[in-house]
């Protein structure tokens, strides 16, 4: 299905709603433009961008998706600031300790 964008003085035919959907969201069709389908008669009125439903609801998806990624991120950022601060409180344990501080071994007398 082809759409025609009204924008300002010009128009222009985009080939697909998916083609219509990332002009959109690259923001060279503004919400305000006016929309049809191509080929629509005289009597169908034209419909501004950012009121279409599937536009919408885009949009919304787009809204959950920054969220969900917002949220791993910050995830993320807590696990790895656990894991630094454990990893410094355990460094400062073993860098007093040295390979040949070993105990020693316990022998018994030897009678001769």
């Amino acid at each position: 299905m082809k759409l025609v964008v009204r924008h300002g003085e010009g128009e222009l035919v985009v080939g697909s709603q998916k083609e219509f959907l990332v002009l959109y969201q690259r923001g060279f069709v503004a919400p305000e433009d006016l929309v049809r389908r191509e080929g629509a008669g005289p009597d169908v009125k034209w419909v501004p961008a950012g009121e279409l439903s599937w536009i919408k609801g885009s949009e919304l998806d787009a809204k959950k998706d920054s969220k969900r990624l917002f949220g791993i991120t910050l995830v993320m950022m807590i696990l790895g600031l656990i894991g630094v601060v454990y990893i410094q409180a355990r460094a400062s344990k073993l860098s007093h300790k040295k390979p040949w501080d070993k105990p020693a071994a316990v022998s018994a007398p030897v009678n001769q």
